[in-house]
């Protein structure tokens, strides 16, 4: 965490200093329907074997089915060996899965342009797709991860799921 930056006595994330003046790449997006998108930007430059938090303020919920995860590739990427997108409990160190949305997408596969759609059961297809989440959190964040260094590379990341039920948010 950034100096400054702290987990209150409630369990909430407090920013202060520069850190809190920085937008947040990711967003969960209305669409009509029972489907909903979370969408967000990857710098594979910025990943190391260690996950990163993609969104302070975003939160993949419980109890959802993972329908797909769509990676376009905006920046072909260059060095690294693979991408991984995972989640995160809300205390912000316990690793859920490093592979829940994308398993090890080989570097190879993302060349300038690509639109790789991931689905249950397909090539670098993380746990979660084509399943029922069930996190011991209400909700939890979402992480990249990279094996080997990129020294270039952007990607735009898109998980769409639906509700069990009627999605009331």
């Amino acid at each position: 965490m950034v100096a400054g930056n702290y987990m209150d006595g409630d369990g909430l994330f407090r920013q202060y200093g520069t850190s809190k003046a920085v937008p947040t790449t990711m967003g969960d997006y209305l669409s009509y329907g029972e489907t909903r998108d979370i969408e967000f930007t990857v710098d594979l430059t910025t990943l190391t074997a260690t996950p990163a938090i993609q969104g302070n303020t975003t939160f993949f919920p419980s109890n959802v089915f993972v329908e797909s995860v769509n990676v376009d590739v905006e920046v072909a990427a260059v060095g690294g060996t693979s991408l991984s997108v995972g989640t995160m409990r809300t205390d912000r160190s316990t690793s859920v899965s490093n592979t829940s949305f994308v398993n090890a997408l080989v570097t190879a596969s993302m060349t300038a342009g690509a639109s790789i759609t991931l689905t249950g059961g397909s090539t670098s297809a993380g746990g979660a797709i084509g399943t029922t989440t069930s996190f011991t959190d209400n909700g939890v964040y979402i992480t990249a991860t990279a094996a080997g260094t990129y020294s270039a590379g952007r990607v735009k990341i898109r998980i769409r799921y639906r509700g069990i039920g009627t999605i009331t948010q």
